[in-house]
């Protein structure tokens, strides 16, 4: 991969990791706090958007992070918004803390290191996609590892793992900065409350 292409893709992926920022608005300043932050933050990437999908304007330094594919359409970093204002609304705080870092840096390393690292593309049939299974083991990795540090139980981490890397595997053309905290925070709650009655 080339050196500038490297670094957009770190550039790209380091915008995502305002995910501990959320986190820590959420634990400091709470739920309701933190749903502004992300409204706020919402609405302002889509009229940001709007003028450059619409009307082709194109923003600076911010036109620089965008892929080829999202020239026409809306970025990932709404999608990432989406989803973090879905599992907080919605799931208990260690959840929702789980499944935002784990869409942060399962993604980051699925991607870097199934860049550069990744040898055995075994998806290709099932998936219909190029990624590798050193970066899908990666994400697992990191996610389990992410969902243990947060919820301190070995068979919610393990599902949440399971289902982010498995989503983000998966997916092709549904942008994973939605679905995979989705996913992983609608099982990993799940699996909680079926726990707690257990």
């Amino acid at each position: 991969m080339p050196s500038r292409e490297f670094f957009l893709e770190i550039l790209r992926k380091s915008v995502h990791l305002v995910s501990i920022l959320i986190v820590l608005i959420y634990k400091f300043y709470g739920k309701e706090t933190i749903l502004w932050v992300l409204m706020l933050f919402l609405v302002v990437v889509l009229v940001l958007d709007y003028f450059r999908v619409e009307h082709g304007i194109r923003i600076p330094f911010f036109s620089i992070m965008y892929r080829k594919s999202e020239v026409d359409r809306f970025g990932g970093h709404i999608f990432f918004a989406l989803g973090a204002i879905s599992v907080i609304s919605l799931f208990s705080r260690e959840i929702a803390y789980a499944a935002i870092l784990m869409a942060t840096f399962g993604d980051l390393s699925a991607a870097l290191i199934g860049k550069f690292y990744g040898k055995r593309r075994v998806f290709q049939k099932l998936f219909k996609n190029d990624k590798s299974i050193e970066g899908s083991a990666s994400e697992f990795i990191i996610d389990f590892l992410i969902g243990m540090l947060i919820l301190g139980n070995p068979i919610v981490s393990l599902v949440m793992a399971f289902l982010a890397t498995l989503t983000e595997t998966a997916v092709n053309k549904i942008d994973d900065n939605l679905i995979v905290p989705v996913f992983a925070g609608f099982f990993g709650q799940i699996t909680l409350n079926l726990l707690a009655y257990l």
